[in-house]
């Protein structure tokens, strides 16, 4: 199985926002021209311009009030589901129970070795999908005022890190998200 290498920006390390380390994570890509880096190579379209249009990449920036490019720069990027999820007919497709268990594992495995402080999920299937990670124990879990949005306090570890599970830009008015 093909396994996506995550976006980590070029500030990630150095600056991140407001000196933390954030992670965006999405349910999943869909390609059928599929291999390892193709979400490095999404982010960095995204970036130069290339795929101006693309309102699941250019909404999230704007909830936080950054710009596209500066944002993608400082933050760490990838999808639970590891590889793509089929061609456009497929993209709302469910993973697999192997493409399920290698994406626990790999999300694990980034959250640890990028030490990933806030992890910001932008999809109710992610969202359910890594409440099942083994190894991330969630201590506190809650909703956020009003809306359908959630906050986890989590141990990875030694680290404690935050999570929030946020709607995908797609079903999310911007007005909600800010």
């Amino acid at each position: 199985m093909i396994e996506h290498l995550p976006w980590i920006g070029p500030l990630y390390n150095t600056q991140g926002i407001v000196g933390q380390q954030i992670g965006i994570l999405g349910y999943s890509a869909w390609t059928e021209n599929d291999h390892a880096g193709y979400t490095i190579e999404s982010i960095s379209n995204v970036v130069s311009g290339e795929w101006p249009k693309v309102q699941f990449f250019n909404a999230i920036p704007n909830y936080f009030n950054w710009d596209r490019t500066d944002f993608y720069n400082r933050v760490a990027f990838l999808e639970f589901v590891p590889c793509s999820i089929g061609g456009g007919s497929e993209r709302y497709a469910v993973a697999t129970p192997e493409q399920a268990a290698v994406g626990r594992q790999r999300v694990l495995r980034i959250i640890q070795e990028h030490s990933i402080d806030k992890l910001f999920v932008f999809s109710a299937k992610a969202w359910g999908a890594v409440a099942e990670i083994p190894g991330l124990i969630v201590e506190e879990r809650k909703p956020l005022g009003d809306t359908k949005f959630q906050f986890a306090r989590c141990k990875v570890g030694d680290r404690t890190m935050i999570m929030i599970g946020l709607r995908h830009p797609q079903y999310a008015p911007g007005r909600i998200m800010r």
